[in-house]
Order: structure tokens, then C-alpha cells, then sequence
């Protein structure tokens, strides 16, 4: 929601120290992210469904942390993976309780083979599997994308909220009138965003979410800055 980065190390350090528990949500930062650390590191972790990094592994790998300190990683396969369902990543012990005590594996059915082959399909040209550089320059498209336009943005004096390097880009109005006015007139202009309100914000924290991609050419970034200023 915020378009941030989360500090993982920070969090696997208070989980040393008060022998807790660590859940990684990345739901939207898988695929996006693991753009955008591949274009920053050159490293080799656990090899782990769903976490960021430059073969498509997730945060851990963004911040080069060791898998094995994430206890439980979860994530969608419904955005970057443009597919459907979702994963649980952990030890084979909590896989297999999950497996054996959630109401999903008992009343849910399995994901179909155009699925399966849809995911596995990104994921080969994530992580550069798929014998070209298609992943390798859409990371270094995606990074300056978006470094350019949250920079415009900041420029023109607009609030923006997250990481540099997220695509993510939130634009705050802080009221909902102003945050649905926004999105209409916006659409006017053939520009698609998410518009955010209360209940998902605080009531006078509303925004606009920017979702880029690598596709975006700085001539696009460039109309939406000016016609949203």
C-alpha cells in the first residue's frame, strides 16, 4: 500500500533476539522486485518458490539475507506471474501441516496446466532461464522507470510515499473526494491507476497507486506527470 521496501534484515534481527516467528508476505513485490535486486546483485541463496531477488527469490535476496531465516513465505502468482493462485513457502514440517490441517488442500481444487505452464514460463525469463535477455533488460527498464517517475513526481511537488526502487508508486490526496475526482479525470485522459481510500487507509491518508511496468517509455511517464499536474 505504502510502495516500500521492507527493511528484512531488521525484522530477522528482532527475530533472533526474541526468538519469534517470521511471516514474509510478498505478494507484491515477487516479480517486481526480483527485477529490479537482479539488476543490483550477483548471488546465489536457498533456492526458494516466491522470494525476491536476482533469480526472481524475493526480499531475501534484495537485501542478501539467508532464506532459512524467513520461517514462513507467502505470495501471489495473480499479478507478475499474470496467472492465478498463490504459494506458501517454509520447512517441510509446516508445509505438510498446512497441507494436512487448512481447509484449501481438503476443498480446493489444483491449479490447471495452462496455469502451472504460465508460471513457470515467467518465472524462466525472471531468472533468464529461457536462453535470452529479455529479463535482464526489462530489470534495468523497470529500475530506471522507476527511479524517473517517482523523481517527476517529487519535482512537481507532489507527496509520494515508498522505496525508490519500487514500482509501486503511491500519490497521496489524503481525502476520498479528491482521491475518486482524481481517478476520473485521469481516465479522461486515457491514464489507469488505483485509487485507494477508507477502509484500506486511514480516513484522511487516500491515495493514488501508479503501477508500473517495464513496457512504460519515458514519453508515456512523461504525459502522465503532466497531465496529472
Amino acid at each position: 500500500m505504502e510502495g516500500t521496501i521492507v527493511n528484512l534484515p531488521a525484522f530477522i534481527s528482532i527475530k533472533k533476539k526474541y526468538r519469534a516467528y517470521l511471516f514474509l508476505d510478498e505478494a507484491h513485490s515477487v516479480g517486481e522486485c526480483c527485477f529490479l535486486s537482479r539488476v543490483m546483485y550477483r548471488y546465489n541463496t536457498m533456492s526458494f518458490l516466491g522470494a525476491l531477488g536476482p533469480t526472481g527469490k524475493g526480499v531475501v535476496e534484495y537485501w542478501g539475507c539467508n532464506a532459512r531465516d524467513v520461517d514462513i513465505m507467502m505470495g501471489t502468482l495473480t499479478k507478475s506471474f499474470a496467472a492465478a493462485g498463490g504459494y506458501i513457502g517454509g520447512t517441510k514440517a509446516l508445509i505438510e501441516h498446512v497441507r494436512c490441517n487448512s481447509a484449501g488442500p481438503c476443498y480446493g481444487a489444483s491449479m490447471s496446466p495452462p496455469i502451472i505452464a504460465q508460471v513457470l514460463s515467467s518465472m524462466k525469463i525472471m531468472c533468464g532461464e529461457d536462453g535470452t535477455d529479455i529479463g535482464a533488460r526489462k530489470a534495468v527498464q523497470l529500475l530506471r522507470n522507476s527511479r524517473y517517475f517517482r523523481r517527476r513526481l517529487k519535482q512537481m511537488g507532489f507527496l509520494i510515499y515508498g522505496h525508490e526502487d519500487s514500482p509501486v508508486v503511491p500519490l497521496m490526496t489524503f481525502y476520498i473526494t479528491k482521491v475518486v475526482d482524481f481517478s476520473r479525470r485521469t481516465l479522461k485522459y486515457d491514464i489507469g491507476l488505483v485509487a485507494v481510500g477508507f477502509p484500506a487507509t486511514p480516513l484522511t491518508k487516500a491515495r493514488v497507486r501508479f503501477c508500473l511496468s517495464a513496457d512504460h517509455t519515458k514519453e508515456q511517464l512523461d504525459y502522465v506527470s503532466f497531465t496529472v499536474f
